[in-house]
């Protein structure tokens, strides 16, 4: 497999090339999560790979809990859909505890405060009522919690892995909790085997081709976990080799319809740039020259041209139009711009 075609069946199984879905949590679904650290910047990951939408769509798929935003993986910020986060949650929670434990230590952490501190939240929020960080912060004083340095982000992030709140919708631009219990439907359970293999085929169908290591990174198993999930349903993935790596994806390889748009404007954190661990494929060494924090592209805005990293871009909102600064690292050609000219467009559609 070469570079190109490496590039091409990542954009096409990502919804990249083509959308194939016409709805959020459908697409959702089908990628398992997808990153959601930069709130604003997550919807345009979303809308990006769907076809005319817009931004108060996707905004009404989280308010209205079509997509639930919580720590999940890693930790981090993920969109989920509803039918999936309970037992995603049940899979990656053991871990996500286990690496919390110094900071609990040092915070002065544990399970008693930790069932109290979930008492207060249930309260707080049963009912249907949904509540900023800070309004959670002043009922957690109350009930004689400290909440300075980084507790109140453990505080929530537990509740999270408990599955006491997620996300709600946003009031007044400002993102609220919300009680777990009341937004996300009941939904069948899973096994640790059926967990892992469900999670390792969504993976590799929806980012492949990928590696287990890229497979680990991305779903915060340990390697031990995340091989164990590979190998239950390797037998329905195309094995194939990149250089020295093997490589997985689809059984069947998707249709490449692509609708010849190959300048994209990729926001930060988005999936086609943290779901891989080896991403020297994607940019060269000027463009890790020019990107921040060490090279590291996930923390920028990226301009994509044929799947590599051709440049960064800023947006800056206005009352009345919407600011695109661009820096390619080589100037653009007449029909890479016209190109890019057009994914601008799109994009201030989706916020139009």
């Amino acid at each position: 497999m070469t570079a190109k075609q490496l590039l091409q069946q990542r954009l096409t199984n990502q919804q990249l090339a083509t959308p194939a879905f016409k709805n959020a949590p459908d697409l959702v679904h089908w990628c398992g999560a997808i990153q959601a650290q930069d709130y604003e910047m997550s919807k345009w990951a979303v809308g990006m790979r769907l076809p005319a939408v817009s931004h108060q769509k996707i905004e009404q798929c989280i308010a209205d809990g079509q997509l639930v935003r919580t720590h999940v993986l890693r930790p981090t910020w993920h969109l989920v859909h509803p039918g999936d986060v309970r037992w995603m949650l049940e899979l990656s929670s053991p871990y996500i505890k286990q690496s919390m434990g110094t900071y609990n230590r040092k915070l002065e952490l544990d399970d008693k405060i930790y069932r109290k501190s979930n008492k207060v939240f249930e309260k707080a929020l049963k009912g249907g009522k949904q509540l900023t960080r800070t309004e959670l912060a002043a009922e957690l004083q109350k009930a004689k919690i400290a909440t300075d340095d980084l507790r109140m982000n453990f505080l929530l992030i537990q509740a999270e892995q408990d599955m006491i709140i997620c996300n709600g919708g946003k009031r007044d631009k400002q993102i609220t909790y919300a009680l777990f219990e009341e937004r996300v439907p009941p939904a069948p359970g899973k096994n640790r085997q059926e967990a892992l293999a469900t999670l390792a085929l969504r993976y590799f169908n929806s980012h492949g081709p990928a590696t287990l290591k890229d497979f680990t990174g991305w779903s915060g198993l340990p390697v031990t976990a995340a091989r164990e999930g590979l190998q239950l349903v390797q037998d329905q993935l195309h094995t194939s080799t990149f250089g020295e790596l093997t490589c997985y994806g689809p059984a069947q390889a998707t249709e490449d319809r692509s609708t010849g748009n190959d300048v994209l404007l990729i926001p930060n954190y988005d999936e086609y740039l943290v779901a891989y661990k080896d991403r020297e494929v994607i940019h060269s060494a000027d463009s890790a020259s020019m990107l921040n924090r060490d090279g590291n592209p996930l923390f920028s805005n990226i301009i994509l041209v044929k799947g590599q990293i051709a440049g960064t871009w800023k947006r800056t909102f206005k009352k009345k139009d919407i600011i695109i600064d661009l820096y390619p690292i080589e100037p653009f050609n007449k029909s890479t711009q016209a190109r890019l000219d057009k994914e601008i467009a799109r994009f201030k559609q989706f916020y139009s």
